[in-house]
C-alpha cells in the first residue's frame, strides 16, 4: 500500500476514534425527571382543563425541593407557559435579584410539559448552573 494511502487511512481512523471518544464523554443529551414525585400521570382525562395560572402553579409543585429558593444563590423563579397542541409547556428559570432585576445568568432552568388537565408528559432539566443562556 502506498504511503499516502496509509497516512490517509490512519487519519480517518484517528478522526473517527476521537469523535467517538468525544461523544461518549459528553454523555446523554436529555435527562428526564420521572416518577410520581416529578412527573405524575394521575389525573382523569375528563378532568377540567387547566388555565395558564393553574398550569404554572402545578408545574412548580413538580420541581425539585428548593429549586426556586430562596437561598444564598437563588432568590426565586420566573415561569412562562404556552398552550401548544393541547399541552402546556411551562418554562421555569431561577433568578437572582440584581439592582431590582431578575438576573438569570449562571442559574438553572427546567421545562415541565403537561397535558390539558395537568398530567405530566415530561419534566426536563435544562442547562446546569454555569451554562450559557
Amino acid at each position: 500500500m502506498p504511503a499516502p494511502v496509509r497516512v490517509a487511512r490512519a487519519l480517518v481512523v484517528a478522526t473517527t476514534a476521537a469523535t467517538a471518544a468525544t461523544a461518549a464523554w459528553a454523555g446523554p443529551v436529555e435527562v428526564y425527571r420521572e416518577g410520581p414525585r416529578y412527573c405524575p400521570r394521575d389525573r382523569a382525562p375528563g378532568a377540567a382543563r387547566l388555565a395558564e395560572t393553574e398550569a404554572i402553579a402545578h408545574a412548580r409543585t413538580l420541581l425539585p425541593d428548593g429549586f426556586c429558593g430562596p437561598d444564598r444563590r437563588v432568590d426565586g423563579c420566573d415561569a412562562d407557559a404556552e398552550l401548544v397542541h393541547d399541552t402546556w409547556r411551562v418554562y421555569v428559570h431561577q433568578y437572582r435579584l440584581r439592582e431590582g432585576r431578575h438576573d438569570w445568568q449562571g442559574l438553572e432552568h427546567t421545562y415541565v410539559i403537561l397535558d390539558r388537565v395537568g398530567n405530566c408528559i415530561a419534566n426536563i432539566p435544562g442547562t446546569p448552573e454555569g451554562g450559557g443562556r
